[in-house]
């Protein structure tokens, strides 16, 4: 007789990746939620991220977290397609007192493992930028994100579902 396996849902943070300042945005899919496109608003630095999410009723929102300059970027997410990471690099931004932002970043996904991107140009960042990467593979989807905004984003984290089972 086969045992039947109970599996239960725990959430594992990653980050936050650039600023250490507190945080004041988190966002995270409630039940039946998925993520549809990822908006990514760059120029020399990412000044925003955003999700169009689809709701199971069947209706659509959108969550934006940043500034509203820069050129937007959108990254359709195919059916099936879930983003299991980021990446890119954060430093002091010369334009913005020397505050700590987002240089660049990568959206990856199970369809697009090397990423998506890079977003952002990395210019204006005194010193040398700092790299960062998420834990790839991760043990299960990402559904949601936190760190810090202003007029650009300053520090992005990630919210993770993994599965854990029990026999």
């Amino acid at each position: 007789m086969a045992q039947a396996i109970a599996q239960k849902h725990m959430i594992e943070q990653y980050g936050p990746y650039g600023s250490q300042c507190p945080e004041n945005y988190s966002f995270q899919l409630q039940e039946g939620e998925s993520i549809k496109e990822v908006i990514v608003r760059h120029g020399f630095i990412v000044d925003a991220i955003g999700f169009v999410v689809a709701k199971p009723c069947g209706g659509t929102y959108t969550k934006m977290f940043g500034g509203t300059c820069g050129n937007e970027s959108k990254i359709v997410l195919k059916c099936g397609e879930k983003i299991t990471g980021i990446s890119g690099t954060n430093g002091n931004y010369k334009y913005q007192h020397n505050q700590c932002v987002i240089a660049t970043m990568k959206i990856h996904t199970n369809f697009c493992p090397t990423g998506y991107g890079p977003f952002g140009q990395g210019k204006g960042i005194e010193c040398s930028a700092k790299e960062f990467k998420s834990p790839m593979p991760l043990d299960g989807p990402v559904v949601g994100v936190f760190g810090r905004h202003n007029n650009y984003l300053e520090s992005v984290g990630i919210f993770v579902k993994k599965m854990v089972r029990h026999a």
